[in-house]
């Protein structure tokens, strides 16, 4: 698109310099003599100007350089072939000729947009930004309705780390385009980095002036000041935003973090449940905190926590009875307050919705090491050997589950793929002390003890 407005651009020079080529009438007698030599001289360097521009465009820069340098021996004057002596010098990485040239141009003409527009943009090439902002203040004096050159202004603020006259750019974006979310995040962003956070909540104070009954200009603007230590003012917009609409999950989660860190579990909880129970939020978003919730359970023991934790599991699955990781976490819990029996039959109406994750099956089987309840997990034979037939661990867990039904040849079978693919020294002294378990149930007591024997070194 800017490539041809730069051709009509340069063909309206040349039909300038046509027009200009031709006498004009006078009410004072002309110079008949000088006037006629003057528009010949004027159509020569016009038809030379446009045999410059052909050259150009076809690619030969050589001829081109050549036209455009014969028109300014002819005419010092001739901006527009200052201009395009920029535009090859540019094409060849010669940037400081094409800003010289430019630079000419422009005091021949200081009316012509284009030629500041791209000397600003060399100059941004350059990492001349001190010059770069200069001129692209004077552009956006002369072009008030163009927001690509007030983000190139922006850009060289930034460069220079004048972030005040960043955000002043944007502002002045924004009146040309209106409200845009982007801006707003790194106008945000901007005054943050400037550890101004009530400029930054201004930010959406803007938005919310705008917007009164948008949630999340409330959300976000509490939210920086929540992230910042300050915690009323951050509850004076969570308050508002509320009123709207207190079943917003972002609003609801953030509202948790705020009651959480004074104490409160009870209004940590209600708020918490709000979320959970809402089958529209993300199942991802509650898993996180739900396993933000566990680690706090497993840190620390605290009977609130474990209240909370448990309020959360049942409302999870209650809310989404038909995904495992409800299930999974209140396995876990379980298994945390050591109440195996339960641990275990939650874990196994997690695998029977989704049997897919090894983390949930290594904690099943911990559960059933602690109840010593092995037999088990050998319903689950054909799916653990669909699911990992070269797994170490998973391979003696079967044989250990037939150990405990009596299988011996089966627990042997098991146990010897197992030893195919341990490596660590304790987990084959567990295999071997297995096998040798295994083979005693068969009666070979030889080969029981040559494992057992094994297994002791």
């Amino acid at each position: 698109m800017r490539k041809t407005l730069y051709v009509i651009f340069l063909l309206c020079l040349s039909m300038l310099a046509v027009a200009q080529s031709q006498p004009q009438g006078n009410k004072k007698t002309r110079n008949v003599a000088k006037t006629d030599a003057t528009s010949v001289n004027h159509r020569k360097i016009s038809v030379q100007y446009t045999e410059g521009l052909k050259a150009y465009y076809s690619g030969n820069m050589s001829e081109a350089l050549k036209i455009f340098n014969g028109i300014l021996l002819d005419n010092p004057k001739h901006d527009a072939s200052h201009f395009m002596l920029a535009r090859i010098y540019t094409d060849k990485q010669d940037v400081r000729e094409a800003v010289d040239n430019l630079q000419k141009a422009i005091k021949l003409d200081k009316n012509n947009i284009w030629y500041k527009v791209d000397l600003a943009d060399l100059y941004l090439q350059m990492e001349d930004y001190p010059n770069a902002a200069k001129l692209l203040e004077q552009i956006c004096k002369e072009k008030t309705n163009n927001e690509y050159y007030l983000y190139s202004l922006a850009e060289a603020y930034l460069a220079m780390k004048k972030f005040d006259k960043v955000v002043d750019a944007y502002d002045r974006m924004e009146n040309i385009i209106g409200h845009n979310d982007e801006l707003t995040r790194v106008k945000v962003s901007i005054w943050l980095y400037m550890n101004k956070v009530k400029e930054a909540v201004g930010e959406y104070d803007k938005l919310i002036k705008l917007y009164p009954h948008n949630v999340e200009y409330y959300v976000k603007a509490g939210k920086v000041y929540q992230s910042n230590g300050m915690a009323a003012q951050a509850m004076s917009y969570f308050e508002k935003a509320a009123e709207l609409n207190s079943n917003d999950p972002e609003l609801n989660f953030l509202m948790a973090q705020h009651w959480e860190q004074q104490g409160n579990v009870e209004k940590q909880m209600q708020c918490l449940m709000r979320v959970f129970s809402n089958r529209n939020v993300a199942m991802s978003e509650k898993s996180n905190y739900m396993r933000k919730v566990l680690g706090d359970v497993l840190r620390t023991k605290d009977p609130k926590t474990i209240r909370l934790a448990e309020v959360l599991t049942d409302t999870l699955i209650a809310a989404h009875p038909d995904e495992s990781i409800g299930y999974a976490s209140k396995a876990t819990l379980c298994s945390m307050q050591k109440k195996y029996n339960d641990a275990a039959t939650f874990f196994e109406k997690s695998l029977a919705i989704d049997n897919t994750s090894f983390p949930i099956w290594d904690d099943y089987c911990y559960v059933l090491n602690q109840l010593d309840a092995w037999d088990r997990l050998v319903k689950y034979e054909k799916d653990l050997n669909e699911l990992f037939p070269q797994n170490a661990r998973m391979l003696c867990n079967l044989g250990l589950g037939f150990l405990f039904q009596k299988n011996a040849d089966k627990a042997i079978e098991y146990l010897m793929q197992a030893k195919t693919f341990a490596y660590e020294k304790d987990q084959l002294n567990v295999i071997y002390s297995a096998l040798s378990e295994a083979y005693k149930l068969k009666g070979d007591n030889a080969a029981a003890e040559q494992w057992r024997a094994k297994a002791g070194k």
